[in-house]
């Protein structure tokens, strides 16, 4: 992995739509508003997009850990900005505060992610198809 200064940003915008709302599959929809685990998402894609320019020919990185507080809600329509900050590199894993904001400034979440930068030869071998039929063996 190439070095990534202390304090690099990625930023991801996101205009909330109905598919990021809370919808439980078999308990239904719950609230109309931005779920936790589409912030999740978002939090790991900016951490990811603050990754791959950095990552050397042959090199793949897998999350680890996705911790989000989620402050205030958002609706659908309301744009947000996600933003990845590097922190810190350890034996290969690379943490990345997040932060989401509203177009008012509000925060509406926090958190932090971690991927697990690997040869992506390991990667393809713990997660291709050949691992997922040799699985229970």
């Amino acid at each position: 992995m190439l070095p990534i200064p202390v304090g690099a940003t990625a930023v991801l915008d996101v205009v909330v739509t109905e598919a990021h709302t809370v919808d439980f599959d078999e308990l239904g929809r719950v609230h109309p508003v931005y779920a936790t685990y589409t912030m999740a998402k978002h939090f790991e894609e900016a951490g990811r997009t603050l990754l791959l320019p950095h990552l050397e020919d042959g090199e793949g990185a897998i999350g680890t850990a996705v911790s989000v507080e989620h402050l205030a809600p958002s609706w659908v329509g309301d744009t947000l900005r996600v933003t990845a900050t590097f922190v810190d590199v350890r034996d290969g894993r690379l943490t990345v505060e997040c932060r989401a904001t509203d177009s008012y400034g509000r925060d509406v979440g926090r958190g932090t992610t971690v991927q697990a930068v690997l040869p992506a030869r390991v990667i393809e071998a713990r997660t291709g198809e050949e691992a997922r039929r040799s699985r229970g063996r």
